[in-house]
C-alpha cells in the first residue's frame, strides 16, 4: 500500500480544521469587560449595549494534543515529514498521545443587546451561531501510516471518530444584585433556545485493519448518525463502493434543544484586610438537543472489506494534487461501507456543559487584581478537560482593561492576554487570546508544541445607563 495515500488521507481530515472558539477565560476577572458576561451570567457590563452581527463578538480556535513537533522532524539541515525514512519509527510513535485529536469551534453573535432594568437588575438578549467539529485518530492508525503494512499485523481503529455540528441559538439572560438580602451577592441565569442546522458523527468503534503488502482487510464495527433536513446519505449498493449524498430542497432545523447557564458571585465585605475577595461560580450550556426520527439517519457498518484501491494512485511532483486528493478521499470513504439502519425512534443528545470556579483578590483601590480560575468541560469526544488559569488584571480607569494570564493543568501550558477599551458610552473594543504561541518553526510559522490556541475580538456599541456605576 502506498504511504502517500496515508499522507493525503490525513491531510483531507485535518486541513479543514483551521478555525474554531471557546470563551475567553482571560476576561473572567476584568470587572469592566463586556465579553466576560459569556463566562458567568451573574456578571453585568458597565452600561446598556447593542451588538451587530459578526463584528461584535467572534471567536475562533483550535484545540489539539499534537503539534508540528509530532509530525515534522529537523535533521541535517532539512525538515522531514514523519513518514520520511530518515525519521525513526519508534521516535515518532513514542511521541504520540494515545488518541491524537483536534477539536475546533467557531462562535459569533448575530444580533444582541442588553440593558439595566433598575439599579439592581440587568437583562440581555442574544442570538448567535456556533460551529463545532472534532477528529480523533488512534495512535495505531498513525503507527500503521509510519511503519507501513506488516503481514498479519492487526491495527486497531478504536478512537477513530469524527464529529461536526452547526447550530443557531437565542437566549434571554437576567442578572440581579442581591446585596439587600446578602451583602455582596449577585446571581444570574440565562435560558437558551438551540436550533441545530445539522449534526453528524462517525465512530469506527472496534474496527481493525489487517495489512499485508498486497491488500488491506478492513473489519468494520462502526456507527454513525446524521441529523439534517437538507441532505441525506445514500449508502453504496455494493461493498467497496463510495456512498452518495442527496441534497434536498427542504431547509428547516434538524431538531431543537434548550440550554441554561447559571452563575453566582460573592464579594466579601466584613471590615477586614480580606475585603474585596470575590468568589464566583458558573455552569454553562447545561441542556439537551432533540431530533425527530424523520430528520435522522442512523448508520452502521459491520463486516469485512478487502481494499486495494490505493495501488493505482500516484503522488509525485507531476501529479495534479487536487485530482489525487479527490481520488484518495473517495477511496477512504469506501472503507466505511455504511448501511442505513434508521428506525422510527427519536433521539436525545445531551449538550457538553462547562463549569467555572473563580477566586479574585483586588488591591490598589481595585485598580489591580490577581485571580485563579478553574475550568472543567467535556470535549467533543466526551473526555474531560481541566484548565487552571492564573490572571493578573489591570484597571487603571474604568474604560481601560488589560489582563495577562497563564494556563496550565491541561495538555497545554501557555501565556494569554486580553486588551479592552470599554467606555460607558461609545465603542467598546476587545481582542485577546488564552493561548499564545511562544515558539514557532522557522519559515513555516507552525507551533512547535501542541496545536492549542484561540482568539476572540469584537466591537460593541455602549449606550450608557443611569443605573450603571
Amino acid at each position: 500500500m502506498s504511504k502517500k495515500y496515508i499522507i493525503a488521507t490525513l491531510a483531507i481530515l485535518l486541513l479543514p480544521l483551521t478555525l474554531g472558539a471557546q470563551g475567553l477565560r482571560g476576561s473572567y476577572f476584568l470587572d469592566n469587560s463586556i465579553v466576560r458576561t459569556k463566562l458567568n451570567p451573574a456578571f453585568s457590563p458597565r452600561a446598556n449595549y447593542f451588538q451587530l452581527p459578526v463584528l461584535s463578538n467572534t471567536g475562533v480556535g483550535v484545540y489539539g494534543n499534537i503539534g508540528a513537533s509530532n509530525v515534522l522532524y529537523p535533521m541535517d539541515g532539512s525538515l522531514y515529514l514523519f513518514l520520511n525514512k530518515n525519521v525513526p519509527a519508534d521516535q515518532f510513535v513514542n511521541s504520540l498521545p494515545a488518541i491524537p485529536g483536534i477539536d475546533i469551534s467557531f462562535d459569533t453573535n448575530l444580533l444582541s443587546f442588553g440593558f439595566y432594568g433598575s439599579d439592581h437588575s440587568f437583562w440581555s438578549v442574544e442570538t448567535g451561531l456556533t460551529v463545532d467539529a472534532s477528529v480523533g485518530l488512534p495512535k495505531e492508525f498513525l503507527e500503521f501510516a509510519k511503519r507501513g503494512p506488516e503481514n498479519g499485523r492487526v491495527y486497531s481503529l478504536k478512537g477513530f471518530n469524527i464529529y461536526a455540528n452547526a447550530s443557531l441559538y437565542a437566549s434571554l439572560g437576567y442578572s440581579r444584585d442581591l446585596s439587600d438580602v446578602v451583602k455582596g451577592l449577585r446571581i444570574g441565569a440565562k435560558a437558551r433556545l438551540l436550533i441545530p442546522a445539522a449534526e453528524a458523527s462517525v465512530d469506527l468503534g472496534n474496527s481493525t485493519i489487517t495489512a499485508d503488502n498486497q491488500q488491506l482487510l478492513v473489519n468494520t464495527d462502526a456507527t454513525g448518525t446524521l441529523a439534517s433536513t437538507f441532505f441525506r446519505l445514500i449508502p453504496a449498493e455494493n461493498a467497496g463502493e463510495a456512498p452518495q449524498f442527496e441534497f434536498l430542497t427542504k431547509y428547516a432545523p434538524a431538531g431543537y434543544g434548550f440550554g441554561i447557564d447559571l452563575g453566582a458571585e460573592y464579594r466579601l465585605s466584613v471590615g477586614s484586610v480580606m475585603d474585596g475577595l470575590t468568589f464566583s461560580f458558573s455552569v454553562l450550556n447545561l441542556g439537551a438537543k432533540f431530533y425527530k426520527a424523520q430528520n435522522l439517519q442512523k448508520l452502521a457498518s459491520k463486516g469485512n472489506v478487502v481494499y486495494t484501491g490505493a495501488e493505482n494512485v500516484t503522488f509525485d511532483e507531476n501529479s495534479n494534487i487536487g485530482d489525487v486528493f479527490t481520488k484518495l478521499g473517495e477511496d477512504f470513504v469506501k472503507l466505511g461501507n455504511f448501511t442505513d439502519v434508521s428506525d422510527d425512534k427519536d433521539i436525545t443528545m445531551m449538550t457538553r456543559p462547562t463549569f467555572n470556579f473563580g477566586v479574585e483578590y483586588p488591591f490598589v483601590n481595585d485598580k489591580m487584581s490577581v485571580g485563579l480560575l478553574y475550568t472543567l468541560n467535556q470535549r467533543m469526544n466526551r473526555t474531560l478537560s481541566h484548565e487552571l488559569t492564573v490572571s493578573y488584571n489591570l484597571n487603571p480607569c474604568k474604560w481601560f482593561n488589560l489582563g495577562v494570564n497563564y494556563s496550565f493543568l491541561n495538555v497545554y501550558k501557555s501565556v494569554g492576554w486580553i486588551l479592552e477599551f470599554s467606555p460607558k458610552a461609545g465603542v467598546d473594543f476587545f481582542i485577546g487570546t488564552d493561548f499564545l504561541y511562544t515558539e514557532m518553526m522557522p519559515k513555516l510559522f507552525l507551533p512547535v508544541d501542541k496545536l492549542w490556541t484561540n482568539v476572540n475580538f469584537g466591537l460593541t456599541l455602549m449606550l450608557g445607563s443611569k443605573h450603571a456605576k
